[in-house]
């Protein structure tokens, strides 16, 4: 019963999308989706990278109750133009539209390759679309999540804007600028930090694990991950389906793994980095809690830094940097992270949250 009514879900999403787009799921055209996820013609946040998406909707999937994944690769006239994350799933009785069971990601277009009124055409059926899933499965309102570099606000935004939608709230986002030299950089981030990555390297040995590792070597490197995570946490957090793809994505792509160990070779620290051809972010890090007074992330992320540079990624996504006062209320610890985060930051730029009620 629940297996048929998943496929009628899944034809009935397919025939309102096929309405008004042109379009392969991403598991179905996955090599357009890669190639898209790493051009170099605009900038693609990590959060649409396959083993970004793949990982999310996963662990998401286990979470939520009716968890269905839509990512798009989305074609004009026949060719690949754009990716798009999306989901579907159910909170109580509840659906709820967005990408990978958090926030709407705005449609990521090839615009260099259209005139605006091309992209706008798009992104008007892409508006569309999701407005008649939302009138199809109840949803009265989503969210979407507008990050805001250097380049200003997007097409989708503005258009976004004009039709109704609102914003009201907004976090900080912690971003290292890697155009700059590394005398730059280490210029810019917190004068303790500097001190700690110092020190820091004199107390531990590091290794940085990537594609250029044997399958063996990763493998490794992922179990060991994995029981420091679960000592420091105490407890399980997440399936080992999760680290598979993390582990896959360490294989197949540029994302990498930073280890850690004191001079007895014990493995005190790992951190996973993600990425795409333009961007970079802090994925998951595990640190031996009784050295927190050490500076063990310190030298992870200058580590993380300096190899970014050497792949040419344009933008290091740190993370958010929350303050007491902020929308969504904050724990101490949040706080505290993001204090830390900030320390490294070249620049501080802004996330939008905007809400849209369906009529």
């Amino acid at each position: 019963m629940i297996i048929e009514e998943n496929r009628n879900k899944a034809s009935n999403i397919r025939g309102i999308l096929s309405k008004y787009l042109q379009f392969k799921y991403m598991e179905d055209d996955v090599e357009n989706w890669i190639k898209i996820e790493n051009t170099k013609e605009v900038y693609v946040p990590v959060h649409y990278a396959l083993y970004f998406v793949r990982y999310q909707n996963t662990y998401f999937s286990e979470l939520y109750d009716n968890f269905c994944d839509i990512s798009l690769v989305i074609y004009n006239g026949g060719v690949p133009m754009g990716i798009w994350p999306l989901s579907l799933h159910k909170n109580g009785k509840q659906f709820l539209l967005g990408s990978w069971g958090g926030e709407l990601l705005p449609p990521l277009l090839l615009e260099k390759r259209y005139n605006t009124e091309s992209i706008r055409k798009m992104l008007g059926k892409c508006e569309n679309a999701i407005k008649e899933l939302c009138q199809e499965y109840g949803i009265i309102k989503f969210t979407f999540r507008e990050n805001v570099l250097n380049r200003g606000n997007s097409i989708w935004f503005q258009k976004m804007m004009e039709n109704g939608a609102y914003c009201n709230k907004l976090n900080c986002e912690c971003f290292v600028d890697l155009r700059l030299t590394e005398d730059e950089i280490l210029s810019r981030i917190r004068r303790t930090n500097k001190y700690s990555i110092l020190k820091g390297m004199d107390n531990w040995k590091t290794r940085l694990i990537s594609h250029r590792n044997s399958e063996e070597e990763i493998a490794e490197c992922f179990d060991s991950f994995r029981r420091l995570h679960i000592q420091v946490s105490g407890r399980e957090t997440r399936s080992i389906a999760t680290w598979k793809i993390q582990e896959e994505a360490v294989k197949k792509s540029k994302d990498f793994v930073v280890l850690l160990y004191d001079m007895k070779d014990i493995l005190v620290g790992a951190s996973l980095y993600s990425t795409t051809a333009s961007a970079c972010t802090y994925s998951v890090a595990a640190y031996r809690r009784e050295l927190f007074d050490k500076p063990l992330g310190h030298v992870s992320q200058w580590i993380a830094i300096k190899h970014m540079k050497k792949l040419g990624i344009r933008w290091y996504y740190i993370g958010t940097r929350s303050y007491k006062k902020d929308w969504n209320s904050p724990s101490e610890k949040e706080i505290s992270i993001g204090h830390f985060k900030e320390g490294f930051a070249t620049n501080i730029y802004h996330t939008l949250h905007v809400d849209v009620c369906i009529e």
